[in-house]
C-alpha cells in the first residue's frame, strides 16, 4: 500500500528511467521539486533554496551533498540538512517510493526535522542587527 493520506493522493515524479542516475532534476509538480535517483533510491526535496532562492536542481551533487549554485551552502539530499559552512534551514523533503516503474511522492512534506541551523543570517525570514546606541557614560571612539 503506498504511504500516503487519503484525502490527497499522491504526486508520480515520472517514471524511474526518466531519472538520471545521480544528477538533480527540477520536477514541475506543485510546488517544483529536485529529484535525486541513486540505483532504485530516489530522493525529492523542495528545489527552491531557503538561505538565496537559487533553484537547487541547477547545484553540483557529489555522493549525497548537494552545493547551492547561488550561495555555496551544502545540504543532504537524505535528510535535507545544512552541512556546509553557512547556515540555512533544513529543505523540505518528501517520502517517495517506486509502484509499477513510476516514482510518486507524498503531497506533503516530512515533518520537520531539528535543524542544525534554523535561519539563514542573510536570507529570508532573517532579521537585521540592531544597532546599539552608546549610553551618556561609555566611551566613544574619537
Amino acid at each position: 500500500m503506498s504511504p500516503f493520506r487519503r484525502d490527497r493522493p499522491p504526486v508520480c515524479l515520472g517514471t524511474l528511467a526518466s531519472l538520471p542516475e545521480d544528477v538533480p532534476k527540477r520536477v514541475g509538480t506543485s510546488p517544483p521539486v529536485a529529484v535525486v535517483r541513486h540505483g532504485e533510491t530516489v530522493h525529492a526535496f523542495e528545489d527552491r533554496c531557503p538561505h538565496a532562492g537559487a533553484i537547487l536542481s541547477r547545484g553540483v551533487l557529489v555522493g549525497e551533498q548537494l552545493t547551492c549554485p547561488a550561495h555555496k551552502g551544502v545540504f543532504e539530499i537524505t535528510t535535507g540538512r545544512s552541512i556546509g559552512d553557512i547556515p540555512c534551514r533544513t529543505l523540505r523533503t518528501y517520502t517517495t517510493w517506486i509502484e509499477n516503474d513510476h516514482v510518486y511522492r507524498t503531497p506533503t512534506p516530512q515533518p520537520k526535522r531539528t535543524a542544525r541551523h534554523t535561519t539563514c543570517p542573510d536570507g529570508p525570514g532573517a532579521t537585521q542587527p540592531t544597532h546599539q546606541h552608546p549610553t551618556p557614560n561609555s566611551p566613544t571612539n574619537t
